[in-house]
């Protein structure tokens, strides 16, 4: 291995990991910030929107990732629709992932004890005052675990926005193996770097935001 091709391979893995770094976190924050809305949505009284709801997750949940960055990025500018690849793979992956996350968000509204709805009626809080203070509080607690799953696969997912032009860790590190060579130690260091990441990111980070909603929450004991 000398010395370019190992100062080349070094370069394309910093710039691989800082790629997946800033998609990951971006494509994260449109995927949650989605996934509640439409998970609010789908528990909706409302029948239309509640229908719009499940069109969306049944879409992007029913089809591959790989196809619908495809659409957003070749086919959309066929109509005059024309996006960056980094615009096409923060929204495009963070929505595929919301399709997802929505419903995570409706499961975990739905498992509130019934008890706390009745209770939230007595004490005549609108419907939108009990959401927020009632019912989302405890139902994130139970959402967080599986939100914690699904960033975990949309890390994962990144990988695919090489097909859409942008090198990121998997494709960084085929490039520096194609240089130097070395398959063994390069796809060694992309399988590890995504468990890396996930172990060292997302998992503390979800376990630490349970922690923080679970302040004050007194859990039963079995009798």
């Amino acid at each position: 291995m000398n010395e370019f091709a190992l100062g080349f391979s070094v370069a394309a893995l910093f710039t691989g990991v800082t790629v997946t770094l800033l998609v990951t976190l971006g494509a994260s924050l449109v995927a949650i910030a989605l996934g509640l809305a439409v998970g609010l949505i789908r528990v909706s009284r409302l029948a239309p929107l509640r229908w719009m709801a499940v069109a969306y997750i049944e879409f992007f949940r029913g089809t591959s990732m790989l196809v619908q960055l495809y659409w957003w990025f070749f086919v959309l500018p066929i109509f005059g629709l024309v996006m960056t690849p980094w615009t096409v793979a923060i929204v495009g992956v963070g929505m595929n992932v919301s399709g997802y996350g929505a419903e995570l968000v409706r499961a975990a509204i739905q498992s509130v004890d019934r008890g706390q709805y009745e209770a939230s009626i007595a004490l005549n809080f609108s419907r939108s005052t009990m959401m927020r203070r009632i019912v989302l509080p405890q139902a994130i607690r139970g959402m967080l675990p599986p939100w914690g799953n699904l960033l975990i696969e949309l890390l994962k997912g990144t990988s695919l926005i090489f097909f859409i032009t942008i090198t990121e860790l998997t494709t960084a590190a085929k490039l520096a193996a194609d240089a130097t060579g070395n398959y063994l130690l390069f796809f060694a260091i992309a399988l590890f770097g995504y468990y890396l990441i996930a172990r060292a990111l997302i998992t503390p980070l979800v376990r630490w935001l349970e922690r923080r909603f679970s302040r004050g929450f007194v859990r039963e004991v079995p009798a």
